[in-house]
């Protein structure tokens, strides 16, 4: 319930811009899709606050997660030279998986960000290429994980990563398939960089280097 809650409310500006335009044009889908466009900004801002909203509250809910029970001490580490290029190496294996992928098509979810971008592109450039990283880590990795597999060995450590990575690729693309295979591989890469580093900041900063570029081109691109 809370994965479902932590991925669609930043989202309801988007949802509630699309139902208004609907009832504003029910008969015109060209004359739907202008309107929705016009509403971007506005749609963006109201994103931005709901995320706010939303991380503001995972945040405290995972602080308070760690208060109550934190046996691998994850929290703030002190920055070290290796960690950039830990994450350099994490990068360069999500963009081996992206070329393998690519060869069986675009996967729904991505194509459905495309599309929105050609109506809303400076609102899904922000959902997509800021504001997902942030909510998606604090849900899958930093709250999902702190609740299982919280013993220091082995076995809950690749417990911890294998289940975070399956639900975070599930929830990108519930149907089996290679594209199911590819989310559940970014999600087992940052699952792994959390893991490593007992430090949130660290899956989040490769999370931005993910997402960031790809939204930026196909928001330069709808532009």
């Amino acid at each position: 319930m809370l994965l479902t809650v932590t991925l669609y409310f930043y989202q309801l500006p988007m949802i509630l811009g699309s139902l208004l335009v609907r009832h504003e044009y029910p008969h015109s889908h060209a004359a739907r899709l202008a309107a929705l466009h016009g509403y971007d900004l506005w749609i963006t801002l109201a994103t931005v606050i709901f995320a706010a909203v939303e991380i503001g509250f995972l945040v405290w809910l995972y602080r308070h997660q760690l208060q109550k029970r934190n046996p691998l001490h994850f929290g703030r580490r002190k920055f070290r030279l290796e960690s950039l290029f830990f994450l350099f190496l994490m990068y360069v294996l999500v963009l081996a998986v992206n070329l393998v992928v690519a060869r069986f098509g675009t996967p729904n979810n991505q194509q459905g960000i495309l599309d929105e971008m050609k109506i809303l592109p400076v609102t899904l450039f922000f959902l997509a290429g800021v504001l997902a990283p942030f909510i998606e880590e604090l849900t899958f990795r930093g709250i999902f994980m702190n609740l299982f597999w919280a013993k220091d060995n082995r076995f809950n450590e690749w417990a911890a990563i294998i289940t975070s990575g399956l639900v975070f690729g599930l929830m990108h693309e519930p149907h089996l398939s290679v594209f199911l295979l590819l989310y559940s591989s970014l999600g087992w890469i940052l699952a792994y960089t959390y893991r490593y580093h007992r430090d949130l900041r660290y899956s989040i900063g490769l999370h931005v280097m993910i997402n960031f570029p790809s939204a930026l081109a196909a928001l330069l691109q709808a532009l």
